[in-house]
């Protein structure tokens, strides 16, 4: 008895002290933190060992830069020793790759696959140490890479009215220039006049739009600095004979597309960057004399049909001049030419969408179905109900006026979501005819109901769920059925992360069996860019692999991740193949450590989780 009684006296003390000592309950939370992020570290040692098994040092390559970029809030050291491995198995991947080529009579052989793995891992590595960035960006170039841009210029004046003609060399170069530049941007955050010099230094060698983006993050920090760049660009640019040079012609046109948008001087809170009137002008005349010159250059008249809105607004006199020109033009153009550029006209973003239904009987069936992709791209922007639906009645085609109609509606509901109307839109999703965009909205309504936080709210996600998964198969019979049931992942992630993970356990086993299978396959084919040697090519993200669904589904694997990192952690072992596990541990891992960014109005944006930010 006396024993129970001690007892009993114990635990009124400790909860006693555990509510006048609220400081305890953070140090519990921060104890429980620390262990997590412990277990984090373990992942990623995990999947730094298992690289090690990984046929393609291209793959080794960007699991150590990758590892390298999450470790750097833990130990620097560690991650700059994981960079400079990566950089290794670069230079590794570069001797294999010439070797590949020799014995490949493909001429464009390996010639995308190991630039895009540079641009991936040196922007990881940029984003904490600009200057390891760009020492690896050197010590990474291939030996043919290297020579090529010692030769840049003389590459360059050497192209004159026949650029157009595809050449890998200068293909890399103008691919190595732009990636330099990018890293400049990056610097940017870190010394903006060391950004400055690369800017500078690699205006030498030629333009690339990455500029742009530059000038853009350079004029938060140092509007000076911003606007005295872009003085020395728009030099570059008038001092640059741009019939001989496609890349900087393109560059040029882009800055006045820029320039002359509607859409960049709309209102915002911060100023944002903007040629001045002066340098438009400049740009304007340059590119007028350039078209003005003698020559049937295919790219020139291609170029030229890019501007003319921009140049009618700032250099209204030369107008019938170039309009002159741009006829003569016109008539030695090949057919095909003629429609290629009658489809530049289409996705302009100054055609109207009454300008596009007025061209349709005009066009073959391909070219329609391309217009009528950017009519309802066009309308879906389109806030006037009024006029929206009048343009949807005059769409000729019922498959592609059905498709207007959802997709205007879906824009509707994500603007009336936005505006906070969210019962509204929860009616307006019943209206939808397609049932994976019904449920796309649900989930995303969903979500947007449980982050405002209150006990009624949170009950109406739980029902919104509920109408979601009403929609879906419990076992898929095909692709569609999958990322439906995915859908529901990302939604129960947040809401209901038990629910999450008992739809997602099995749906391990399909994507086991869909890489499995996908490796087979690519056997029988030489060109592969999904596996090399039967191993997964792994990327960073899957902006440009949606086709394949292990990377369609990053978003959820994360957000899993952040979820409960101990069940997805388990659940990680259950992918077969080394090379899928390894990638899909370092997804989780990156998951739990992104940190949700906010939307200017203070609410969550509940974006897909990337790498690039968190």
């Amino acid at each position: 008895m006396k024993f129970l009684r001690l007892i009993f006296l114990l635990l009124m003390l400790s909860t006693t002290f555990a509510q006048t000592s609220p400081s305890e309950s953070q140090t519990e939370k921060d104890k429980k933190q620390k262990a997590l992020e412990a277990q984090v570290l373990h992942i990623l040692d995990d999947a730094i060992t298992e690289a090690e098994m990984l046929k393609l040092s291209q793959n080794r390559a960007l699991v150590y830069a990758i590892a390298g970029d999450l470790y750097w809030k833990f130990d620097e050291k560690r991650a700059r020793k994981l960079f400079r491995d990566s950089a290794n198995d670069l230079i590794v991947g570069n001797g294999e790759a010439e070797k590949e080529k020799k014995e490949s009579d493909d001429p464009y052989f390996g010639m995308f696959e190991w630039g895009d793995v540079r641009t991936q891992i040196l922007p990881l590595v940029a984003k904490h140490d600009a200057d390891l960035a760009l020492e690896l960006l050197v010590q990474t170039r291939s030996t043919k890479l290297a020579d090529a841009l010692a030769k840049a210029t003389l590459v360059n004046a050497k192209q004159e009215s026949g650029f157009l003609s595809f050449n890998p060399d200068q293909y890399r170069v103008r691919g190595e220039i732009a990636l330099e530049q990018q890293l400049a941007i990056l610097a940017a955050d870190q010394d903006p006049d060391k950004a400055v010099k690369l800017i500078k230094d690699s205006l030498v060698k030629g333009i690339s739009w990455n500029v742009l983006p530059l000038l853009q993050k350079l004029h938060k920090k140092d509007p000076k600095k911003a606007s005295g760049l872009a003085s020395d660009i728009v030099k570059k640019i008038v001092e640059t004979d741009l019939t001989k040079k496609a890349e900087d012609l393109n560059a040029a046109v882009s800055f006045l597309q820029f320039g002359t948008d509607s859409n960049s001087s709309k209102p915002s809170r911060d100023k944002p960057f903007k040629f001045t009137d002066a340098q438009l002008i400049d740009l304007a005349n340059k590119l007028t004399d350039t078209f003005l010159q003698p020559g049937n250059s295919l790219q020139i008249s291609m170029a030229m049909a890019k501007a003319m809105a921009g140049l009618e607004k700032l250099v209204p006199e030369r107008l019938p001049a170039l309009k002159m020109r741009q006829s003569e033009l016109s008539k030695n153009l090949p057919p095909e030419i003629k429609k290629m550029q009658q489809q530049q006209k289409i996705w302009n973003q100054n055609t109207t969408p009454e300008e596009i239904l007025a061209e349709l009987a005009n066009l073959n069936e391909m070219e329609r179905a391309n217009a009528y992709n950017a009519l309802i791209s066009k309308i879906s922007a389109i806030e006037d109900e009024d006029r929206a639906k009048k343009l949807i009645e005059q769409i000729p085609d019922e498959k592609f006026r059905e498709m207007a109609s959802d997709r205007f509606e879906s824009a509707k509901i994500s603007r009336t979501a936005k505006d906070g109307k969210l019962d509204e839109a929860k009616g307006l999703i019943g209206k939808l005819a397609k049932k994976d965009v019904q449920i796309k909205k649900l989930v995303s309504l969903a979500t947007d109901f449980y982050k405002k936080d209150t006990e009624k709210d949170r009950e109406v996600a739980v029902s919104l769920m509920k109408d979601a998964k009403a929609l879906t198969k419990d076992y898929p019979e095909d692709e569609d059925d999958l990322n439906n049931l995915m859908e529901l992942v990302r939604g129960y992630a947040t809401i209901n992360p038990n629910e999450a993970f008992r739809i997602f356990d099995p749906i391990v086993d399909e994507l086991n069996d869909y890489v499995q299978a996908s490796a087979i396959l690519s056997k029988y084919s030489k060109r592969s860019q999904t596996f090399k040697k039967r191993e997964l090519v792994m990327k960073a993200d899957g902006n440009n692999w949606e086709g394949f669904l292990l990377y369609s589904y990053i978003g959820q694997i994360q957000l899993l991740g952040k979820a409960d990192l101990d069940r997805m952690t388990l659940l990680s072992n259950k992918f077969a193949r080394n090379d899928s596990r390894t990638i899909v541990k370092l997804f989780i891992a990156q998951g739990f450590l992104k940190e949700e960014k906010k939307n200017p109005d203070g609410s969550e944006d509940d974006g897909a989780l990337m790498f690039y930010n968190y």
